[in-house]
């Protein structure tokens, strides 16, 4: 604090440090603490309210297939061209061979279809006023328990084992590509070299993350660029319906966050072999010791807090991504629990089990990076350095 006083004055200092506190506060704490809330509130569902609720969205389902219906036949008897659309028919609502009205709804099919709306609409009225009705006294309760944990069906709790697993993959996957590529460019002579090299990495990294995960999904889906380079080979035959369609396994997800995320092990084991006296391993060399003790026995332990920092960005951000399972090959793999999360939230509007379910990832990040210290017997300070 001292230093920024007399580097940049108090001024300045007091406003750094305040951005700072309002920052950790309001971004990170506060909703942490919400979040962590939300977890242990469990959402009752069967009240009342929320079964009228339901039966009333039942409801307007149904009379919005049958106004599309008859909207459909209105169009088709005008000769509008356009298709109706493919909708469920209603068994009352079946075509009848003989002439029909419009659409294939004879006269009486469509006097019939016209009363179930207007049924419905009652129907609907009816519950509407019952549910403001209702609303104060009974619904949807809330109470603080373990539920939105202990209620995670099994499948989810195997689809969160699997993303742990697969986050691990991803995780020893970079560091075997990028620890080559880290050491190469720390004992690179030429300057003019490992400058090619930084800027050949940090280069990708100015487009979009989206799009390069868009441009993954070109290259390796039936269509993509690699199919298209198997044909040229003769491999395959696109015009026979031949090709490999890659998206549809977890490991285009793997090269894909691969890609995404390299720079984030590439440049904590850059930083920390730089530092290592390059004597030490031509000492070794001398001594006549392998390329694979140099590595275990000299640089590897000296970059341990490298390895470490880059491990756990690695690990989180993979188990914690959304964007490259979502969009890679969508329905084709299996799913990450990235992408439970993001159906509790907003698909089935349950933001307390989603809350629950991020609190439980949470959880075993935090977990990784504890083991990930013990495991590389580093501490706060050596990965801060």
């Amino acid at each position: 604090m001292n230093e920024l006083v007399r580097s940049y004055g108090r001024g300045l200092t007091a406003v750094f440090v305040g951005l700072v506190v309002a920052w950790i506060v309001g971004l990170i704490l506060v909703p942490q603490i919400r979040m962590i809330e939300r977890a242990f509130i469990y959402e009752d569902r069967g009240g009342e309210t929320a079964m009228l609720a339901l039966e009333i969205d039942r409801l307007y389902t149904e009379k919005f297939t049958l106004e599309q219906r008859l909207k459909a036949g209105e169009a088709s008897g005008a000769g509008s061209g356009f298709p109706s659309p493919s909708l469920t028919p209603s068994p009352s609502l079946t075509p009848s061979p003989n002439g029909a009205a419009a659409g294939g709804l004879s006269a009486a099919e469509r006097a019939k279809a016209e009363a179930k709306i207007a049924e419905l609409t009652t129907r609907i009225a009816e519950l509407e006023a019952k549910e403001d009705t209702s609303s104060g006294e009974a619904g949807m309760k809330e109470r603080y328990s373990l539920d939105n944990f202990t209620t995670m069906s099994a499948v989810h709790v195997q689809i969160f084992a699997m993303t742990l697993i697969y986050a691990l993959c991803v995780t020893v996957l970079c560091f075997l590509i990028c620890y080559p590529v880290a050491y190469a460019a720390a004992t690179m002579q030429s300057e003019e070299r490992l400058t090619l090299l930084m800027v050949g990495l940090v280069i990708p990294y100015a487009i979009n993350e989206l799009l390069r995960i868009f441009s993954w999904v070109m290259i390796l889906e039936k269509q993509g660029i690699l199919n298209w380079l198997f044909d040229a080979l003769g491999i395959i035959s696109m015009d026979a319906g031949e090709g490999f369609r890659f998206v549809a396994s977890n490991g285009a997800v793997f090269t894909v966050m691969i890609y995404a995320y390299v720079l984030f092990m590439v440049f904590p084991i850059y930083n920390t072999i730089d530092t290592l006296d390059r004597n030490q391993i031509e000492a070794a060399r001398d001594l006549g010791a392998s390329v694979w003790k140099i590595h275990t026995r000299v640089v590897i332990p000296h970059a341990k807090p490298g390895i470490a920092v880059g491990s756990i960005m690695t690990f989180m951000l993979s188990a914690g991504s959304i964007a490259a399972p979502e969009i890679v090959g969508r329905g084709l793999h299996p799913d990450w629990f990235s992408q439970l999360i993001y159906r509790r939230f907003f698909e089935a509007d349950s933001w307390n089990q989603g809350s629950a379910y991020s609190v439980a990832l949470l959880v075993a990040c935090v977990a990784f990076i504890l083991v990930n210290m013990a495991i590389f017997k580093v501490g706060i300070r050596d990965i801060a350095k």
